[in-house]
């Protein structure tokens, strides 16, 4: 029997994954991926899925999923790049410290690492931070506040987790700016190349950031503070301390989470929230939602909504008719498995209020569950509690912001008003 005419019309399911197009609005081709193609062989050399079981399956299941250098491949040029033995000096030394990130990892190596960095993310460990959070959550919102009309990213949630990330690690306040900008820009290297201008920045941004964590390490050897440098250094267990390559590692992934990944949660999630005013009265009236609203937030609007989760097939895996081969890059999409209809029960709806029947992926799932979710869910819990406070009836000015055109996971500008 031929397929309808409306299937036969339909053009090829061959998306870009790395165009602009597909990240700054990605929900349309991952739905129809979700339904017509959730074992996806992309043009760029992976496996790319999209159904919250599938995904849930692969995070969980290590043996047959590996992170160890899972990164590489699927269209990344630095391992083209190595492949072909066409590495520059500079991009073989950050090829290899990208390869030492603990993220990529399998156990026992990832065990023994991460049981040593996840004590400082440890609820009391948090919650003795409250106060502290508090207190910058209130002085970035007092100065935002006597604008009368503000930017939601630039004047509070851009500055609150890199302010709280630094001081857990111990950047001096005198290099946040500086540390955040060379850190942001090395993400070009984990994509393709999209200008020889922006690569050679970006490597040079790497290079930066390499010595900056190297000094610093070197500085709290000679002189110990109560910071997490000094702790991680300090610590050891049955198998010794941290290699540097480890400690180097182990601190840019701390970054990652507890800083630049939470603050576009903040600012998403705020927006979501004035955006839907009807949600936002609720909130204010009713404060034990804020709990379900940050589940929501995170479902509905994954912080890196177009991107994903790398592992590597150790075995040969059928899944859903399609032979996964060994060495085969998987890549996760959480944003598309938080949209699946078949867990979340009318997924295109913002609700504060959704009884979850499974958690959402946002922070992942399995051995490698991240670090700063217990972070990012209290740092948004009050800097939304108290935005809710302060100004019960916050106003978006802001009707339809726009992505950042160097990072497409992040807006640009949302501008509120006090009334």
């Amino acid at each position: 029997m031929s397929a309808p005419l409306e299937t036969a019309l339909r053009p090829a399911l061959t998306p870009d994954l790395y165009d602009y197009d597909f990240e700054n609005d990605p929900i349309a081709t991952l739905d129809r991926l979700r339904r017509e193609d959730p074992v996806h062989w992309s043009r760029h050399g992976f496996w790319y899925l999209t159904r919250y079981d599938d995904c849930a399956m692969v995070l969980k299941d290590p043996a047959r999923f590996s992170s160890a250098a899972a990164g590489w491949g699927g269209g990344n040029p630095l391992a083209t790049a190595a492949k072909a033995g066409g590495q520059s000096k500079a991009e073989q030394g950050l090829s290899r410290t990208l390869a030492q990130s603990f993220n990529q990892m399998d156990a026992p190596d990832h065990t023994r690492v991460r049981a040593l960095v996840v004590s400082a993310f440890s609820r009391r460990n948090i919650e003795e931070r409250g106060d502290r959070i508090l207190a910058v959550i209130d002085e970035l919102l007092m100065a935002a506040g006597a604008k009368g009309r503000f930017d939601l990213i630039t004047d509070f949630a851009f500055h609150l987790p890199i302010i709280v990330a630094s001081e857990i690690i111990g950047i001096p306040i005198d290099d946040r700016e500086a540390f955040r900008a060379a850190f942001e820009r090395t993400a070009a290297l984990m994509a393709p190349k999209r200008s020889e201008e922006s690569w050679t920045a970006a490597l040079e941004a790497g290079r930066w950031v390499g010595r900056y964590v190297r000094d610093l390490i070197g500085e709290r050897r000679a002189r110990p503070r109560d910071d997490l440098v000094s702790a991680l250094i300090a610590a050891e267990d049955e198998h010794g301390a941290l290699s540097e390559a480890e400690l180097s590692s182990a601190i840019s992934t701390i970054y990652t989470a507890a800083g630049t990944t939470t603050e576009r949660f903040i600012s998403s999630g705020l927006y979501l929230l004035l955006s839907h005013p009807e949600q936002w009265r609720a909130l204010v009236a009713d404060r034990t939602l804020i709990a379900s609203a940050i589940d929501e937030i995170l479902r509905f609007h994954h912080p890196t909504q177009s991107t994903s989760t790398n592992r590597r097939c150790t075995v040969d895996v059928e899944l859903r008719g399609k032979t996964l081969r060994a060495g085969d890059t998987v890549r996760v999409g959480l944003g598309a498995a938080n949209r699946d209809p078949e867990v979340f029960a009318d997924p295109d709806r913002f609700d504060i209020a959704r009884r979850f029947a499974a958690p959402a992926l946002s922070f992942g799932a399995g051995p490698h569950f991240c670090i700063g979710a217990a972070l990012a869910r209290f740092e948004a819990r009050l800097a939304i509690g108290a935005i809710a406070d302060r100004w019960p009836r916050l106003r978006l000015v802001t009707q339809a912001p726009v992505k950042d055109p160097r990072r497409h996971d992040r807006y640009r500008e949302i501008i509120v008003a006090v009334d």
